[in-house]
């Protein structure tokens, strides 16, 4: 179960379209491209190819700070802390509200954490009220994750929700926060809610599935992950090769409830990524 990327709402332009776009602009002009990129991978659940793409955008142009808490958002899915700090580090250090901050502090390695979220909920206090950040509570939340403090994940992402009442990534955010906190029921019922928002979402889908497997329903589960792999076959297969199945949170996850189910026959389709023969069976 993942967190998820700051409010992004996908241009028209194609996948196709904007790596082709990303790959011929040139400099800064091309860094919003590459952010755009990363966040389709990562709404599609290629986490590494996304973390490629964030970061090409912020060598091209280092002030984009969406492309930094893209950066911190798809270390925390990848488990990589140094890498989450990095990213928020830069995000406040060029963010022109809050670089003033990031000038005085400094920190011993044992310290980084509580540094870093002091840093941040200074900058929180900067801004209360009705003119809270809803980045902010976001990048707490991020920090909260890494230290397994849920209630106060929880309280970020409630929060940022109240400026960004229609953000489906941020309802997501805050399912996946119950889910780690083991209730999945109530992480469903947020989940459900983000599909709403936008029924297209690969990685909600995704977060449903896991939720349902966790709970015993596993007919559900599959129905769920088989949308989620059509949506993100018609979305992205034309520009990212396959990857192997233990690399893809998706088919790995389908695998394993094959096997669960029995349909050892249907498992094996897994490993060749055959989403065609699941159709004997399914309807989706």
């Amino acid at each position: 179960m993942e967190l998820y990327q700051p409010f992004y709402q996908p241009p028209q332009d194609s996948f196709l379209d904007i790596s082709e776009k990303a790959q011929q602009e040139k400099d800064e002009k091309s860094a919003e491209t590459w952010y755009q990129l990363g966040c389709r991978y990562q709404e599609n659940e290629y986490g590494k190819a996304a973390i490629n793409a964030f970061d090409k955008s912020v060598q091209r142009d280092p002030s984009l700070t969406d492309a930094w808490l893209g950066l911190a958002v798809s270390y925390t899915n990848e488990k990589c802390p140094d890498k989450v700090y990095d990213s928020l580090e830069k995000w406040i250090e060029n963010h022109p509200n809050y670089q003033y901050l990031a000038k005085h502090y400094e920190y011993m390695d044992n310290e980084r954490h509580d540094i870093i979220t002091s840093l941040f909920l200074d900058a929180a206090r900067s801004s209360p009220g009705e003119g809270m950040d809803p980045d902010i509570q976001i990048c707490l939340g991020i920090l909260f994750t890494l230290s397994g403090e849920h209630d106060k994940v929880i309280d970020c992402f409630k929060a940022a929700l109240a400026s960004k009442p229609e953000d489906f990534l941020l309802w997501n955010k805050l399912g996946a926060t119950l889910a780690h906190s083991q209730d999945m029921e109530g992480a469903l019922e947020i989940y459900f809610h983000a599909l709403e928002l936008n029924p297209n979402s690969v990685r909600v889908r995704y977060n449903i599935a896991f939720s349902c497997m966790r709970l015993g329903q596993h007919k559900e589960a599959v129905e769920h992950l088989l949308i989620a792999l059509t949506l993100r076959q018609r979305n992205i297969a034309k520009i990212h090769p396959k990857i192997p199945v233990t690399q893809d949170s998706l088919w790995n996850t389908l695998k394993m409830l094959m096997y669960i189910l029995n349909n050892d026959e249907l498992a094996i389709h897994c490993d060749t990524q055959n989403l065609d023969a699941f159709r004997v069976k399914y309807e989706f």
